[in-house]
């Protein structure tokens, strides 16, 4: 197949080369980016618990009434799910309970290798449920949360390192055209994230960067006590940061796809969400850009020679 294609054009001979050809250092993929993702989902869900009654029951600081009304054209609400199942004598504290167990076996499941896919969906679906239904206390991990999960569910996750290979023998699959297609999504995320900044004053004056440090709610713990008249010292400062910033997101593309370069320049990027973490107090989101950046360009096993598949 590979020499018909050689011999007919280049140009169908490489595109069936980028989605077919296997690299050594993807092989791990499959089982790091299962393993990460089932992980960080368990770990975010647990750390909402203390709070779980305060955010989406009828305890809660907001009816959910109003939050089924902000989040009506999106899709079935948890509370909407409650009063269905309160038709049948199953009590709310019944549902709540039976939501936490099933997500956190999910996530269990998910992470050992076990109905790989089915765990994956189940995961999205509840996670859906509970978030994406309303608008209420939803912002950017949500939305990158069920992309991730996503991916999870379309990837035979289970080929390789899980319990699935155990149980049914599964044959390994080629991770390589998988893990670019991730990389594609990350490579959009970021040129157009990049490109909507350049388009503004605010990144390139510093002003972007000085809200962000003063935006109510998102003051660091780490960095509680610093004092940011520095910056009106060296305005340089906040400048440098959100030019950097750009540079950063729309370059991410080129350098990330050099793999001469993507070995420096996937550090920055980890050292870009690191400063998100410090500064605003996103550990999970944070976390999980550096995780799913690390799922996608990280040499997970080294190789000089990369090893083509035959058709």
């Amino acid at each position: 197949m590979q020499n018909l294609l050689r011999k007919t054009s280049t140009l169908p001979y490489e595109f069936y080369r980028f989605f077919n050809e296997f690299k050594l250092e993807d092989r791990l993929f499959f089982a790091f980016f299962r393993i990460s993702m089932g992980l960080f989902f368990l770990v975010h869900f647990v750390s909402t618990l203390t709070d779980f009654d305060l955010l989406f029951t009828n305890k809660g600081l907001i009816p959910l009434d109003v939050i089924e009304f902000l989040g009506a054209d999106r899709m079935v609400s948890f509370n909407f799910i409650m009063k269905y199942l309160g038709t049948m004598n199953i009590s709310e504290a019944s549902v709540i309970m039976g939501y936490i167990v099933a997500y956190i076996l999910a996530c269990i499941s998910l992470t050992v290798g076990f109905m790989s896919r089915l765990s994956a969906l189940i995961i999205l679906i509840l996670h859906l449920i509970i978030f994406q239904s309303s608008s209420t206390f939803m912002y950017g991990i949500d939305f990158f949360k069920s992309i991730a999960m996503f991916y999870c569910v379309m990837f035979p996750l289970g080929s390789f390192y899980s319990v699935d290979s155990k149980i049914f023998k599964l044959k390994e699959i080629n991770p390589t055209p998988f893990r670019n297609l991730l990389r594609i999504h990350l490579c959009i995320v970021y040129f157009t994230s990049g490109l909507d900044k350049a388009f503004g004053i605010n990144w390139w004056n510093g002003e972007s960067i000085w809200k962000a440090l003063h935006l109510p709610g998102f003051q660091s713990y780490i960095l509680d006590n610093t004092s940011y008249d520095v910056f009106v010292s060296f305005p340089i400062i906040p400048i440098f940061i959100g030019v950097s910033t750009i540079a950063v997101e729309l370059f991410y593309p080129y350098f990330m796809w050099k793999k001469s370069t993507r070995k420096y320049f996937i550090w920055m990027v980890v050292a870009l969400h690191a400063g998100i973490i410090i500064a605003m107090n996103l550990y999970f989101f944070g976390a999980l850009m550096i995780l799913l950046n690390l799922s996608a360009y990280l040499n997970l096993e080294e190789s000089k020679k990369p090893v083509a598949l035959t058709a």
